[in-house]
């Protein structure tokens, strides 16, 4: 697999084309994916299940990543998003993905808003 920060954002390239069989590639069997407002998840098909549903709630929803910080194993992603729900209403929102890797792969991921309020309403 490729250094984390090419890894990190080829993972939200794929994200941003809603390519769960390239995501696949970037996680390990066993990742653990801690989302606010969720109970943690484990194992990649639970991950790629649960990002499915949530990407059913958005008619367009684009992530840009503006910056990736490494330290060694981890990978620290800093990205905007907008786009419009299946609604029809904008949404935008910033955040911060905590990526762990392992053996080439992602193993953990734990993501952080600024606006959480789209949660309440999932």
């Amino acid at each position: 697999m490729a250094a984390p920060v090419l890894q990190a954002r080829t993972f939200f390239d794929a994200m941003n084309a809603r390519d769960f069989t390239a995501l696949e590639l970037h996680l390990s069997r066993d990742v653990i994916f801690d989302f606010p407002g969720v109970d943690l998840i484990d194992g990649s098909r639970r991950m790629l299940l649960f990002l499915k549903l949530l990407f059913r709630a958005y008619a367009r929803l684009v992530f840009t990543v503006e910056e990736v910080l490494v330290d060694e194993e981890r990978a620290c992603v800093l990205w905007t998003n907008e786009g419009q729900t299946a609604e029809g209403k904008p949404y935008r929102n910033r955040g911060v993905t905590v990526m762990h890797f392992s053996d080439g792969r992602i193993d953990s991921l734990s993501d952080y808003f600024k606006d959480t309020s789209f949660i309440k309403d999932a």
